[in-house]
């Protein structure tokens, strides 16, 4: 008899620190309008979880359940539907759509499991070319697309500072060993924080517009976009502020799930996920 996969991982309601059967988490996501799942993209038994949990949620809010993902962009969207539809076979959609290099490996299976179930299936991230175009421009930026162009990207587009989400990403990208270092200037780093903006307005203006026509939405994206209610879902509750309800979840690859400390994640999510980490990987 084969091990189930989800013996190896800890639910933790964050707040409480107390444990919940995995069986049993569905139920509880069942209750909001949209749950987020916050990964660390590069995590493989993070994947697991996420096509693992979208399958059992399914089975608790049946066919109105909608999976939406930062991984697919939203001028992807027709492709993505025809593909659904089956007017386009798998080989096709790969080229008319940009994914992820890890598609194949990492979220595949969520689009497959939505295909076969009839489920809708939303790209809700902003197109990266216009991202970078904010990210060298800054907001004003966007007036120079066109308006089929600006259609692609959140109607309304907020940057503020000094709130806490800002101080977390300047902090981050600024901190030690991030990607772009100490040495960014002011203008630089507002620009890209800008353009993270760009990111979460436009996810949360696609996942309200799914919440409009009645769809329960399942959210991937990277946890940054949704620590602490932050990011997206802010946003997401923002733009729609009457009669949503949201859930977080956060997976958190971990060397040894049992001895994980939740205490130090209590505001981050409504629930963690603790999962074994790859060998070797703090």
């Amino acid at each position: 008899m084969m091990r189930d996969e989800t013996e190896s991982w800890r639910v933790v309601e964050a707040a409480t620190g107390r444990g919940l059967r995995w069986r049993d988490l569905a139920g509880r996501l069942a209750q909001a309008n949209a749950v987020f799942v916050g990964e660390q993209h590069d995590d493989p038994e993070t994947h697991k979880l996420e096509a693992r949990l979208f399958a059992e949620l399914h089975r608790k809010v049946g066919p109105r359940l909608a999976l939406a993902m930062e991984m697919i962009e939203r001028d992807g969207q027709a492709g993505l539907e025809d593909y659904l539809a089956g007017r386009l076979d798998e080989a096709a959609f790969t080229k008319a759509v940009t994914l992820w290099k890890t598609y194949p490996t990492d979220y595949r299976a969520m689009v497959e499991y939505a295909k076969a179930n009839k489920l809708a299936v939303y790209g809700s991230n902003a197109p990266n070319k216009f991202v970078r175009i904010v990210g060298q421009k800054g907001l004003a930026g966007l007036e120079s697309l066109s308006p089929a162009d600006r259609g692609l990207v959140a109607a309304a587009v907020t940057a503020p500072m000094g709130d806490s989400y800002q101080k977390k990403f300047f902090a981050t990208m600024t901190g030690m060993g991030a990607s772009h270092g100490p040495g960014m200037d002011d203008a630089m780093l507002r620009r890209i924080y800008e353009a993270q903006c760009l990111r979460d307005d436009t996810m949360a203006e696609t996942i309200v517009k799914a919440l409009d026509k009645g769809h329960v939405v399942y959210h991937v994206n990277g946890s940054f976009h949704s620590d602490g209610g932050m990011g997206t879902a802010a946003r997401t509750l923002f733009k729609r502020p009457l009669g949503t309800r949201l859930a977080l979840v956060k997976a958190v690859p971990v060397p040894d799930v049992r001895k994980a400390d939740p205490s130090e994640l209590k505001t981050e999510a409504d629930w963690l996920v603790f999962v074994p980490a790859p060998p070797g990987k703090k």
